[in-house]
């Protein structure tokens, strides 16, 4: 079993438009590693991660160095795209090395591409399998002598009828007719023929039909931008696989083979991908205040963070900034910070204590960063209003206050001296 990095990532479009956006190539290691664990879960059979596979086997020095960058030292080429560069009179054996330790496996064009088209008519079918024969021994025939290793390389997504035919045509050749079953790992490894060509395709070389299938440079700078919303995202979670592996897979999607040709499909998915992850994100947030009036020198102003994930999240810190400088935090400053750690479906109220100069207005902005001082969310504004009451108020309302109890005494004198004349 063989298994190409989990999605099928797209390697000539990260090739040609990708790998200079930063962070594309790391997705396929991780790829490569979901892919084994994927399949040895299913199948409980451990796959080779060893092979890439271009689209229809078409290769350039570009494309070899993406792959390898993927962990494989085995890429698939086919016949059209390696084509010989001597006037071999039979067809080469597939194995072809091309430096680096990374090896060519080069699939017969003509055999590879006889299943394509609708195989679900009898007579399509029939002669597919018809043809498949005749050339298998055409090539036996070449030369008899020289055995050689043949790779075949189907359909990359085939359909019922395609998989039906293929097989037929392969119990055409059960009995050793003229043939006899390889494995793909035991095709790479097989003694290359030296008079085989082995140097890769110019660039200039890669069919335009394909390149112009191939997914934008823009793509690869929205799967950047999804990918840092994930990263600031997982540092404040306390169960962050629970977000990290599905949109970590909806990501290496994004780079998958399958877009070819369907630009606005890939679009839309890219663009469902990330906004359902800002959803996710916007979760956690401030809640709206309105303006504060504080009294006196000091006071507390309160600040209340909600989370609706269901999940709790930590390593959050809310900032809070004023423009007046007369209004102080924690004595210490126009700024201050507190942690914040929130469980799941609740909220907090996270207090910071204020002191004052003078009466006033100041506008005060909150925002919450994560531990590394990037920023999480929107911010937002309210406004404080100071109002202190200064000394010589407090002397204007004790004097008014000893006038009305002087009045009360003296009313009560007078009513006193009122009832005993009476």
């Amino acid at each position: 079993v063989i298994a190409l990095p989990f999605a099928d990532p797209d390697l000539a479009s990260i090739a040609h438009r990708g790998k200079n956006v930063s962070g594309t190539l790391s997705h396929l290691q991780n790829a490569s590693a979901v892919a084994a664990t994927t399949v040895e879960t299913i199948l409980h059979v451990k796959p080779s991660t060893d092979f890439a596979w271009p689209v229809n086997g078409a290769v350039d020095s570009s494309i070899v160095d993406v792959a390898t960058s993927a962990g494989a030292h085995n890429v698939i080429a086919r016949s059209d795209s390696f084509r010989e560069t001597t006037e071999l009179p039979y067809t080469p054996t597939a194995a072809r090395p091309i430096g680096g330790g990374t090896t060519a496996v080069v699939a017969d064009a003509r055999l590879s591409t006889l299943f394509d088209g609708d195989m679900s008519r009898a007579g399509s079918s029939t002669r597919a399998v018809q043809k498949f024969l005749a050339q298998t021994l055409a090539l036996t025939e070449q030369t008899p002598d020289n055995e050689r290793s043949i790779v075949v390389a189907p359909p990359r997504m085939p359909t019922a009828a395609q998989a039906q035919t293929m097989a037929r045509a392969l119990e055409g050749l059960a009995g050793n007719r003229w043939t006899q079953p390889l494995d793909l790992v035991a095709a790479a490894e097989v003694k290359p023929d030296p008079r085989a060509t082995s140097k890769v395709p110019r660039a200039a070389a890669y069919p335009k039909k394909l390149r112009a299938q191939e997914l934008p440079t823009q793509a690869f700078q929205d799967i950047r931008t999804t990918q840092g919303s994930l990263d600031s995202f997982e540092t404040i979670l306390t169960q962050p696989e629970r977000v990290v592996t599905p949109f970590g897979n909806a990501v290496n999607r994004s780079m998958s083979t399958s877009w070819r040709g369907r630009s606005l499909e890939a679009q839309q998915y890219r663009d469902a991908v990330r906004d359902y992850l800002q959803s996710l994100t916007s979760e956690v947030q401030l809640i709206e205040k309105s303006d504060v009036t504080l009294s006196g020198r000091s006071a507390t102003i309160p600040v209340t963070v909600q989370n609706k994930l269901v999940q709790g999240v930590d390593r959050l810190v809310l900032r809070l900034t004023s423009d007046n400088i007369r209004l102080k935090f924690n004595d210490d400053g126009s700024m201050a910070e507190l942690p914040v750690r929130i469980a799941g479906g609740h909220s907090q109220s996270v207090k910071f204590d204020t002191a004052t100069s003078a009466n006033g207005r100041a506008q005060v902005t909150a925002r919450l960063y994560t531990e590394d001082g990037t920023q999480y969310g929107e911010e937002m504004t309210f406004t404080v209003k100071v109002s202190e009451v200064t000394p010589t108020v407090l002397l204007v309302i004790a004097g008014g206050l000893l006038l009305l109890v002087l009045a009360g005494i003296r009313m009560y004198s007078h009513r006193k001296r009122t009832v005993a004349s009476d």
